[in-house]
């Protein structure tokens, strides 16, 4: 079929995809598109570092104390499902704390991936602490991870008190704690 340029400045004949690359510039579309009740493929979003894939959170509530120091589970998870073997698992947690105590001791926070230690926060209350008093904190932990896998993996929290016989309580006063994962393209 032989190209047809008319008087309106329409062309007929012309297949899809015929015009040569590089012939239509950004200037040459509409500075707006009108494509309702059209369907709209998209291409994917490519595969650079750093592309949020997906993101879970959770909360969780409901004071719980320790005296030992021995680790406990808080009840902060999430489970996430990575897309790919080669993706970061970005996780970010908020935890609300009370400690009392006489001496300079104070929370150790545990991070794991199934039933595997990934990060071990230490004593996060760093010794501020007065004879007989209540000490808050909101404590903040972020780790980024390589799990390797495709398959379902939970990110849960652990705390226990740095020393033994020393009261530790954490979600205090109707407080609650909130832990967020990010798939991270790699």
């Amino acid at each position: 079929m032989a190209l047809v340029l008319n008087g309106s400045g329409s062309i007929t004949g012309l297949s899809a995809g015929g015009l040569p690359d590089g012939s239509v510039t950004a200037d040459d579309i509409a500075s707006t598109l009108d494509l309702s009740g059209k369907t709209v493929t998209l291409a994917a979003g490519g595969t650079g570092y750093g592309k949020v894939l997906q993101v879970v959170t959770n909360t969780t509530y409901g004071l719980k104390t320790s005296t030992t120091n021995t680790f406990v589970d808080t009840g902060l998870s999430a489970s996430i499902t990575p897309s790919s073997t080669s993706s970061k698992i970005l996780i970010f947690v908020c935890n609300y704390e009370n400690y009392t105590a006489t001496t300079t001791g104070g929370i150790k926070w545990k991070l794991l991936r199934n039933s595997i230690d990934i990060g071990n926060f230490g004593n996060t209350t760093l010794g501020y602490h007065q004879d007989s008093s209540n000490n808050y904190f909101n404590v903040q932990m972020q780790w980024m991870d390589s799990p390797a896998t495709t398959s379902s993996v939970t990110y849960k929290t652990q705390f226990c008190s740095s020393y033994f016989g020393e009261a530790v309580t954490i979600m205090p006063d109707s407080t609650y704690s909130v832990i967020t994962i990010m798939e991270i393209a790699a």
